[in-house]
């Protein structure tokens, strides 16, 4: 019997270890949530200015609206200190109500800060258990995070999922950026190969964009919009990469969705236009003679969209010509890319990594002249691509 008792104590004193899960419940009332959280690098100084996008509820709710009452969906608080747990403490100053990180969407790095180094930014979102890792990250070219978080948008209440969407649908849409998360640079950081963060611009008056009068009026001034890649050495901002350079970093990375390439017709410069709808890239490494080889084998398929010249496409020759200017205009961007990437001695396409998953031995007798190996490896691009539709019309109705 006693036994039997102290077997029912047991379980009773496990049941009561299970309900003590809200320990450290907090009321919502309470909370001050930050949708996105800015970096900047305070001027002449080695502190850290930090910025927090904060909802405001009432201003979001499906009865009133983001205008309601005259009040902006967001507000802006900023602190600033020589570590950024620092800044977060120092900024709870200002704000009524406790930071709270959990749905925070968008990491915001100004560029003054990218070009002085990000290496040692992520050590606080590695540790934390309340920021998540799955938030994008967005260098802001040629401004600070502070300006870009205050940047309201008509068709979004809360601003940071405004920015987070225009990054995802422009990533996969155009493939002139590359959607990455704050894990993702954290691996890059730590390990082989070096870092690359899309941009985003502000264009129009910055002190104009975090007034409510400025969604008023039909068209948007100032407003926020996609702008290149950001390419790193060092965990510094080298250079950027625009157009096809940028987007020959998303073929080699094979993170290719969708995108439109404009190919000349005739004695038309790009005057046919064809959406990329499939892209597959496979990449080997080797060395030989000392010196990398890098293979890069791209299979893409797409539709011929538009056609500003006479060509009857019901013709196979002629569709075997499209595919053919379709792989050259491929191969020349992956090759702009992979040249860019070169000169600054920058292996953001991760070939050393490559390089050590399948050859360990080779990659340890190359690994500390990695960065000048790359530089003068060598470029094997091979494309096939083929054109699958033409939509409604073969022949064309243009003489």
């Amino acid at each position: 019997m006693k036994v039997k008792w102290a077997v029912r104590s047991i379980h009773l004193i496990a049941m009561l270890i299970l309900l003590t899960g809200c320990w450290n419940s907090r009321e919502l009332k309470e909370l001050a949530i930050v949708s996105a959280i800015g970096i900047d690098i305070v001027p002449d100084s080695d502190e850290y200015r930090v910025t927090f996008q904060v909802i405001n509820p009432a201003t979001i709710s499906t009865t009133m609206g983001a205008t309601a009452g005259n009040v902006t969906p967001v507000t802006i608080y900023s602190g600033t200190d020589h570590t950024l747990f620092g800044a977060l403490r120092r900024t709870s100053q200002k704000v009524p109500r406790q930071l709270f990180f959990a749905h925070s969407q968008l990491l915001v790095i100004g560029e003054s800060l990218a070009k002085k180094g990000i290496y040692e930014l992520f050590d606080l979102f590695d540790r934390s258990h309340e920021i998540r890792l799955n938030s994008i990250v967005l260098i802001s070219r040629g401004s600070d995070a502070r300006s870009t978080l205050k940047l309201l948008n008509p068709l979004e209440n809360v601003p940071a999922h405004g920015v987070v969407g225009r990054s995802r649908i422009t990533s996969e849409i155009w493939a002139e950026n590359i959607e990455i998360e704050i894990i993702d640079l954290i691996q890059s950081l730590a390990g082989a190969g070096e870092s690359i963060i899309s941009g985003i611009r502000i264009i129009g008056d910055q002190e104009e964009g975090g007034k409510l009068k400025t969604l008023e009026q039909t068209e948007l001034v100032p407003y926020l919009s996609m702008s290149g890649i950001a390419l790193f050495k060092d965990g510094k901002l080298k250079r950027w990469m625009d157009g096809p350079e940028a987007r020959g970093v998303t073929w080699v990375q094979d993170k290719m969705k969708s995108t439109s390439i404009n190919i000349d017709c005739k004695e038309k410069k790009e005057a046919i236009a064809v959406e990329i709808i499939l892209s597959k890239t496979k990449i080997s490494v080797e060395l030989q003679h000392e010196l990398p080889i890098f293979h890069i084998h791209i299979q893409e398929e797409g539709n011929l969209t538009e056609a500003k010249c006479p060509i009857d496409f019901s013709k196979r020759e002629e569709i075997l010509k499209l595919d053919q200017a379709l792989s050259k205009v491929t191969e020349d961007e992956v090759m702009k890319a992979i040249k860019a990437a070169q000169k600054q001695k920058s292996d953001i396409f991760n070939f050393g990594r490559n390089l050590k998953q399948t050859d360990p031995k080779a990659w340890k007798e190359v690994e500390k002249d990695w960065d000048s190996l790359f530089a003068k490896g060598e470029v094997d691009v091979q494309v096939e691509a083929f054109v699958r539709r033409t939509g409604m019309r073969m022949k064309p109705y243009m003489k």
